[in-house]
């Protein structure tokens, strides 16, 4: 279906329209949603899907094609916000490279698929912890979190122009010490 046949569906049967949003997003906005709430209690997540697709609703006609964003980048856009909301008004700290979080398995996704997947994701972690204090925490929170960097720098207790500087430098330095383990492009399956 049509974005803009979507957002109309949306506006005029708003029941058939979030229905038929929830079918086409309501999977990966689950994702998005459990990712990010990574630790927390399950009914948080379950609070974020809802609040995303009543979100969709209630702003609907400020969704506009003409913005340059898809319906889709729109609807996980909110889900992504919605779920760090909820993170920080429940009080929870930053997600911990040590959670431990098993693979969700469905039906369409090999086995041998989810343990390179989780390889490569042990390999990640231990690469971002070795970057020390205060970078491993401001990689958690722009990439994993998706704060914007003015939250960082105030979370961290850090100056703005510090946290543009770790994430630049960073981004080198963690490439390197991941083509040295042997990870040299990874393709989300």
């Amino acid at each position: 279906m049509e974005d803009n046949k979507l957002i109309d569906l949306i506006k005029s049967k708003p029941n058939k329209g979030i229905h038929k949003a929830m079918q086409l997003y309501g999977k990966s906005v689950n994702t998005i949603c459990r990712s990010i709430l990574s630790g927390c209690e399950e009914g948080l997540v379950e609070e974020a899907v809802s609040d995303t697709f009543f979100k969709l609703w209630k702003n609907s006609s400020s969704f506009s094609l003409e913005k340059g964003c898809s319906l889709k980048s729109y609807v996980y856009s909110i889900a992504r916000n919605t779920s760090i909301d909820i993170r920080r008004k429940n009080g929870y700290s930053l997600i911990s490279l040590d959670d431990e979080r098993e693979p969700e398995q469905d039906a369409g996704i090999s086995i041998e698929s989810e343990v390179q997947k989780q390889e490569v994701k042990e390999i990640l972690h231990e690469t971002i912890r070795l970057l020390g204090e205060p970078d491993s925490q401001v990689f958690l929170c722009k990439y994993f979190l998706c704060m914007k960097n003015k939250e960082i720098a105030k979370k961290l207790q850090i100056s703005e122009k510090k946290t543009e500087n770790i994430l630049h430098r960073g981004k080198a330095k963690l490439r390197e010490m991941l083509i040295e383990r042997g990870i040299t492009a990874y393709e989300d399956r």
